[in-house]
């Protein structure tokens, strides 16, 4: 894992066949499972195409956040790419890109995150995007982890 103030790299090597992956990644019913970090539950709606809207809601531990986003490149199974806006941030989006590389029977799975850049932001802007930019790592390795748990059910 590589992060930085500007973007998060992460990647792991699943043990599930590349297609299933992207199926958990592609499906909602699949999504709603496992996208969230300890103590969150993730309600989404998707749109799974180029040009399509997805829409992300985090609620646990007393915080409710939600993110919405535009698939931008979508290449089956190989990578999809979306924004993804918070909600109380509006016209700062990040962007995410997702790659799926088959190794044998498994999957290494790359995420990159790129965050808002912080000079078009506002100071109030800056306050409340940083504790999530620093809490990134910790978040996706456990939303990580719950994924490797789902794709073994």
């Amino acid at each position: 894992m590589e992060a930085s103030r500007d973007k998060l790299e992460l990647t792991r090597l699943l043990d599930a066949p590349r297609e299933l992956v992207w199926d958990a990644w592609s499906r909602p019913e699949h999504l709603v499972k496992w996208f969230a970090p300890d103590g969150f539950v993730c309600h989404c709606s998707m749109d799974f195409r180029v040009g399509g809207a997805v829409s992300i809601r985090l609620v646990g531990m007393g915080m409710d956040h939600t993110v919405t986003g535009v698939y931008q490149e979508i290449v089956a199974p190989e990578r999809i790419v979306f924004t993804q806006e918070f909600s109380d941030i509006p016209g700062h989006p990040m962007r995410l890109t997702v790659t799926f590389a088959a190794r044998g029977e498994k999957t290494e799975l790359s995420v990159q995150q790129v965050f808002p850049a912080s000079a078009k932001l506002t100071p109030a802007q800056q306050a409340l995007i940083a504790p999530r930019i620093a809490g990134a790592p910790i978040g996706w390795g456990q939303t990580l982890d719950h994924l490797a748990e789902h794709l073994r059910t």
